[in-house]
């Protein structure tokens, strides 16, 4: 009777609300002189691994144009928002948000540069390329709830850029936002949690990495650069979240068939709830 009542306290406690599956990929971009590595080579096991877990909305970094192309066409119950970070059409990489149009509907998105000038495509401060931030407003089919998604890629090199960047994208938050709709901010940051960036972001929005109900689950890096030999010890990649509850968190090291990774990232895939 006592093992049975602790098995009830146990379930009890990991029952969770969940209401959404997000998801955080970079797809690494395609190059043919990363040889084995190469898109051609991995695209399947990375189309699979999107397919399997069945994010409701995911957003994917340095995608360029012929990798959304082939996830548009793989992912039968999936479409996207976003543009190329070159020309704001179909230029360069996107930092876009694929969501499963049977259960959510988008009322509104756009997207903006992280620069002095973000309406347009631009280059900011001391970074070495043009970076976006897409975002989309949802509205869940099913109970006609809504919600902000953002998307985004910091630049690699640019202090002065990342450190800007993460304040335009509060300052966005509140433009974009001002119902205070539940959100979440996604992306690949090049940058870890002890970083200016991610404190100026973290005082205003929760790192679900560290207020997840449940435990994070798997490795705490996320950025391997393919190397199959040396754990992942950078976590570059997040999810943040504001007006949700994350249930579970987790870091998806899964590997390919001749167990090389379907990518240099390590894509993050969270539950959340709406905060009641």
């Amino acid at each position: 009777m006592k093992k049975l009542f602790f098995g009830l306290v146990l379930a009890s406690q990991f029952a969770f609300s969940q209401d959404l599956k997000v998801m955080t990929y970079n797809i690494r971009l395609s190059l043919e002189s990363d040889k084995e590595n190469s898109w051609d080579k991995r695209k399947e096991d990375a189309l699979a691994l999107m397919f399997y877990y069945h994010p409701d909305y995911f957003g994917v970094q340095e995608a360029v144009p012929q990798q959304m192309t082939d996830i548009k066409t793989s992912l039968k119950d999936y479409d996207y928002v976003g543009v190329g970070r070159d020309d704001g059409k179909n230029q360069g990489e996107y930092s876009a948000i694929f969501y499963d149009k049977t259960k959510l509907e988008v009322t509104k998105s756009g997207t903006f540069w992280l620069s002095e000038t973000p309406e347009k495509p631009s280059k900011g401060w001391d970074a070495a390329y043009n970076r976006v931030c897409t975002y989309a407003f949802f509205k869940i089919k099913k109970t006609g709830k809504q919600f902000l998604a953002m998307n985004l890629h910091f630049d690699h090199v640019g202090d002065v850029a990342r450190v800007n960047s993460a304040k335009l994208i509060l300052e966005k938050i509140k433009e974009l936002n001002p119902k205070n709709l539940p959100l979440t901010l996604t992306g690949d940051f090049n940058l870890t949690d002890d970083s200016e960036p991610i404190k100026i972001i973290s005082q205003s929005l929760d790192n679900a990495y560290y207020h997840s109900k449940k435990p994070h689950y798997g490795p705490k890096g996320t950025f391997q650069a393919f190397d199959i030999n040396v754990p992942a010890k950078e976590r570059i990649d997040y999810i943040f979240v504001k007006g949700f509850d994350t249930e579970t968190i987790r870091t998806i090291n899964d590997r390919r068939e001749n167990l090389l990774y379907p990518s240099d990232h390590f894509p993050i895939l969270a539950e959340i709830g709406f905060k009641k």
